[in-house]
């Protein structure tokens, strides 16, 4: 078959499909006039007579919480976990870093005048940590009296007492904060003096001092502190507390049994009022004071405190006694005097 004879075959073949269409769409029209036409009153009738129908009321879900659900939901089947109860709170109060007198100075040498307390003097020099860089000695140390304050940033540091054995230390900006007491630092000798017994001839050392023996002194008469807590018995006290306790006890000194404030039962003997300048003053006691315990035996009146001393002198050189006073409690100790 030549190209002739196939494009006459396609083209017989449109033209027997564009005669067939035009029948169709020829008996189609016919067909449409033959339909009969309903009028708006007939379909209002029908329409009429149809029944209505139920409404559907769907659920409706927020997409927020279909967000959240799909967020929180454990797919595994287990229960979720408890979730800590979150409680607000205020800020975070930090305490204030305190700096131990201890760690900025370092204490030379100590004058104590057990009769004038007041005229003592301590020499002391600041550490690197003090950060002070106030004029002192030659040597850098400083001298100063009860009373006086230390220097620089550290102006609120008074010393308020000065013992044989160290410094007590009061902070003038923090009323609350309990004071604090500084030995004296340990020197060591053995590397620059020399010590002979009495009649003997000194071996003097190149650069070194030589110190004689000196004879031991009298014992002091009155009761030395050597901390705020310790302290010396003096030979003419301690005759004194002996001969004249009754007279003490009601003169210079007023004294009660004291009560627990929960279970009422008495617990200890309490100071009610010291007079000045008393030997009980010089012993350390104090108005408020409530005495517990003497070398670990309690004590809740006058007349036990006195008898457990009295059965016990032969028996204990050295006297502890335990004291409670506004919330805390300090440990007084008595040493026997210097024979």
């Amino acid at each position: 078959m030549n190209t002739a004879q196939i494009k006459l075959l396609v083209w017989s073949c449109v033209g027997v499909l564009a005669a067939g269409t035009t029948a169709y769409l020829a008996l189609s029209l016919r067909d449409v006039k033959n339909i009969p036409t309903v009028t708006k009153e007939q379909m209002t009738k029908v329409l009429s007579k149809v029944p209505e129908v139920e409404t559907r009321q769907e659920n409706v879900i927020s997409g927020a919480l279909v967000d959240r659900g799909l967020k929180l939901m454990d797919w595994t089947g287990k229960p979720p976990p408890e979730r800590p109860e979150i409680v607000e709170t205020g800020p975070e109060v930090v305490a204030p870093t305190r700096e131990s007198v201890s760690s900025l100075l370092k204490i030379r040498g100590i004058r104590y005048h057990g009769d004038a307390p007041a005229d003592s003097e301590v020499i002391f020099k600041y550490l690197s940590t003090a950060q002070v860089t106030a004029p002192g000695n030659s040597d850098g140390t400083f001298l100063k009296r009860p009373g006086d304050v230390l220097d620089g940033r550290l102006n609120q540091i008074k010393i308020e007492a000065i013992y044989p054995g160290g410094v007590e230390f009061a902070f003038l900006n923090e009323p609350g904060r309990e004071h604090e007491y500084v030995e004296k630092a340990p020197y060591d000798l053995s590397g620059h003096f020399v010590v002979v017994a009495d009649g003997q001839q000194p071996v003097s050392r190149p650069g070194n001092f030589d110190i004689t023996k000196r004879p031991e002194l009298p014992p002091p008469g009155r009761t030395q502190p050597i901390s705020p807590t310790k302290f010396r018995i003096g030979t003419d006290d301690a005759l004194e507390l002996n001969d004249r306790y009754p007279e003490i006890l009601t003169s210079e000194v007023s004294i009660d049994r004291h009560r627990d404030p929960v279970t009422k039962a008495y617990d200890g003997i309490a100071v009610k009022g010291v007079k000045s300048d008393s030997i009980a003053a010089r012993h350390g006691v104090q108005d408020g004071d409530v005495i517990k315990s003497i070398n670990g035996t309690p004590v809740t009146s006058k007349e036990e405190a006195i008898n457990f001393v009295k059965r016990n002198k032969d028996k204990y050189t050295e006297w502890v006694v335990e004291i409670w006073n506004k919330g805390q409690t300090r440990t007084i100790t008595y040493y026997p005097p210097k024979k």
